[in-house]
């Protein structure tokens, strides 16, 4: 599956929202960056696109008590994507498949004061179900893959409350998006007992392909210092860097685990709703990929990383998994320079309220691709009057102010002229065209 589009009706402080995902070619897959503020709405969007495909059963799990969704002054919020099929993976329970629906649920509250009701949107009469009933909301099909995560990625600290919606059901593919209590720990234990099922039942070619695809991909320049998985065992994964120092996964630095941690998730999901045989493949190249399709979602995806790793992580990502769908949100412009077409979606915060949420167009986003990590901040995406520091801006405006004083012949006091020189060696470092470019 993949989202075509979505739309926000009173939702939080979103009065309407209209995106389109789709590509120029009509494709769907690689990667697509939401940036603005503080605030700005980033996260409510995934958690509206996870909503909405979820459904409302498992959605009303995430949500606990729904308040604080419908925008002030209204009584009803909605949020609707436009899902698009894949016919080779998606199911449906009843009647024929529809190749692309709407997916909308709605927060609904009659009185001021009352708890909102969470619920899907209502049907046409006499209709008893529609293509989210029979399709992506029902657990008996296959297929619909979908998967959230929020900025903190943890491997290990679930909360006992947070555990239970971390084993089975669709909420689980939601879980640490909407709990900050939440990790991601169920997948390296699926890791791990499985090699311990292949030590058991060496003939069993399918265990031994799913440890070594997944151990390929992990070490296939996923992690920085050139680190690999080296081994398992029942209690650890380990991993081996370019100096030969190997240590197990859990002692790793947070954003080496947080990553691991999100791409081990990935994979453990697509393994439980997708065919296993089916689920890898080597390129000619000699990569292993996934070759499944599915949407995931990504919430400040550059926590924890090198600037270094920012700029490279998107590109891994979308080689590896080059039929996914990726949302991420961002306040890195190197995460962003990946973004494919139509991919970088502007949200303003409270100061630009006379601003409307847009796509970048396909200059800016040409633009912003192309020019260094400096000008990408400058720009449309992120908007900052300068990258310089507040100290050096202010010394900046100094050096204009008495540079002017003694060019206009007013004779400076021997304090100013002191300064004048001093910043005149830090205005030579500041507009050092090798540090400009």
């Amino acid at each position: 599956m993949y989202v075509k589009s979505l739309k926000l009706d009173k939702v939080k402080g979103f009065d309407t929202l209209d995106f389109n995902f789709q590509r120029p070619d009509g494709s769907f897959a690689g990667w697509t960056v939401l940036v603005g503020g503080n605030a700005s709405g980033k996260t409510t969007i995934l958690k509206c696109i996870a909503l909405a495909v979820m459904g409302p059963d498992a959605g009303r799990q995430l949500l606990g008590v729904p308040t604080g969704w419908i925008q002030e002054g209204a009584s009803r919020a909605s949020a609707t994507v436009t899902v698009v099929r894949d016919p080779n993976e998606d199911t449906f329970i009843l009647g024929r498949p529809t190749e692309q629906f709407a997916a909308e649920v709605r927060w609904q509250s009659e009185k001021q004061d009352v708890v909102p009701v969470f619920r899907a949107a209502p049907l046409p009469k006499n209709k008893r179900s529609g293509p989210s009933q029979r399709g992506p909301w029902n657990p008996q099909t296959l297929g619909w893959f979908c998967v959230g995560y929020g900025p903190m990625r943890r491997l290990t600290g679930s909360s006992s409350e947070s555990m239970r919606y971390s084993v089975g059901g669709i909420e689980s593919c939601f879980v640490t998006l909407f709990r900050e209590d939440a990790a991601l720990s169920e997948s390296e234990v699926w890791l791990k007992t499985n090699y311990s099922r292949s030590l058991e039942n060496p003939q069993n070619g399918e265990l031994k392909t799913l440890i070594a695809s997944v151990s390929d991909l992990l070490g296939d320049g996923l992690l920085p210092l050139g680190m690999k998985v080296s081994k398992l065992s029942v209690d650890h994964v380990y991993v081996r860097d370019s100096s030969d120092v190997e240590l197990p996964m859990r002692d790793i630095s947070d954003g080496c685990r947080s990553i691991y941690a999100t791409v081990l998730d990935i994979i453990h999901n697509m393994y439980e709703i997708y065919d296993p045989k089916d689920l890898f493949e080597k390129t000619p190249e000699g990569r292993t990929i996934v070759k499944k399709p599915g949407v995931v979602l990504i919430d400040e995806i550059d926590a924890h990383l090198h600037p270094a790793w920012q700029r490279d992580i998107p590109e891994w990502f979308k080689k590896h998994f080059p039929f996914v769908q990726f949302f991420v949100t961002t306040h890195s412009p190197l995460v962003t320079q990946a973004a494919d077409e139509n991919g970088v979606f502007w949200l303003p915060s409270y100061a630009d309220s006379s601003e409307q949420a847009r796509a970048l167009d396909a200059g800016e986003i040409e633009r912003l691709r192309l020019g260094r990590a400096e000008k990408t901040l400058l720009g449309t995406a992120f908007g900052l009057n300068s990258s310089r520091s507040l100290w050096a801006n202010k010394r900046i405006e100094s050096w204009k102010r008495l540079n002017a004083k003694a060019k206009a012949g007013v004779a400076l006091s021997a304090a100013e002229a002191k300064d004048l020189r001093a910043l005149k060696q830090q205005m030579d470092i500041a507009f050092d065209p090798v540090i400009e470019g």
